[in-house]
């Protein structure tokens, strides 16, 4: 997975080794397997190819998670309604956008529909790390990968620690570690960050950590649905190479970059992209959600139905039975021959 992960249009060159290598794998596989149905996940950079290898192979092809049609326009779903029979939805919002086209789909949600708030979990989590009663907590989230983690944490630890030198409470801070925080911490300036504010480095599951804090700087993805659903307020941050940024402005279709913000209809968490996305904005952003108790609240009613929208819980049984379903049927003539 992480041989073939790439963070934008300008880390894409150095990895088309691997990337090739993983697709002349998995097609090596199809070609062995006649009777495998292809379950692509994600990635559409990579598996839209492969869907289209399988197709050709006379292979069945469900893809669970849609590639994201709504920000990058309708290129996708024509490569959707060519080369899959079944694509498996996250977002209801999907549903009009692949049925207006023709193209099979069936909404599943959202594994992160099934988060809530767990005041005992909560209560133990803030015990382990000694956090007082009168005391705040605040969550960064830099990412799961090691590109973006560098750009952001930085700024994040920044912006934190600015909060936590003027707050009239005492305001403790904790990283959540994915992976890369070592290595990101290497970095000079990141290592004096982290040296100046000596934060929690917290390497277990990052929505206990949610579930424990008051507040959260999170990089925009997953984890701002996750923050959203466990009702913590946050400031969603993004920083990406100039060339990326650049190249995406001018291609993505949508009014929020926040996954949360855009299942939940509007701006209801601020966005601090590229620029924006410095210590001196994250600080006044993340003082503004533990001192203000209106700017507080706002957040988290405009978050609330996240759950709902999300399809609440059972999203992964809802998959397999899907999935479950499709392998039952006789494949039509067009899956034989497309």
């Amino acid at each position: 997975m992480e041989s073939v992960a790439v963070m934008g249009f300008a880390s894409l060159p150095a990895r088309l080794p691997e990337i090739q290598r993983a697709r002349r794998e998995i097609a090596r596989l199809l070609a062995e397997h006649p009777d495998a149905i292809f379950l692509p996940i994600d990635s559409p950079g990579l598996h839209l190819g492969l869907a289209r290898t399988a197709r050709k192979l006379g292979r069945r092809v469900v893809y669970y998670v849609c590639p994201q049609i709504w920000a990058w326009g309708g290129g996708r779903i024509r490569r959707l309604k060519q080369d899959v029979d079944l694509t498996l939805l996250l977002f209801h919002f999907e549903s009009e956008l692949l049925a207006k086209e023709g193209v099979p789909a069936r909404w599943v949600g959202h594994p992160a529909g099934a988060l809530r708030p767990d005041p005992a979990r909560r209560a133990s989590v803030r015990q382990a790390l000694g956090v007082g009663p009168s005391e705040r907590l605040v969550a960064l989230l830099p990412g799961s990968r090691l590109e973006e983690v560098r750009r952001h944490l930085g700024p994040m630890l920044d912006g934190a620690a600015r909060v936590a030198a003027h707050s009239g409470a005492k305001v403790r801070v904790a990283v959540s570690d994915a992976g890369p925080v070592d290595r990101a911490i290497q970095d000079a300036e990141i290592r004096r960050a982290w040296s100046a504010l000596l934060p929690v480095h917290w390497r277990e599951d990052a929505k206990d950590l949610l579930r424990a804090s008051d507040a959260a700087v999170v990089a925009s993805g997953t984890a701002t649905l996750e923050t959203a659903a466990l009702q913590v307020p946050q400031v969603i941050v993004y920083r990406t190479g100039w060339l990326n940024y650049e190249i995406a402005r001018r291609l993505v279709r949508v009014p929020s970059i926040g996954l949360a913000n855009l299942v939940a209809g509007g701006k209801i968490a601020p966005e601090l992209i590229q620029r924006e996305a410095v210590g001196s904005r994250i600080g006044a952003e993340l003082a503004k959600l533990l001192a203000d108790d209106a700017a507080r609240s706002a957040q988290l009613r405009g978050f609330a139905s996240i759950p709902e929208r999300l399809g609440g819980q059972g999203s992964a049984d809802r998959a397999a039975e899907a999935l479950i379903e499709f392998a039952g049927r006789i494949p039509t003539n067009t899956e034989r021959c497309a």
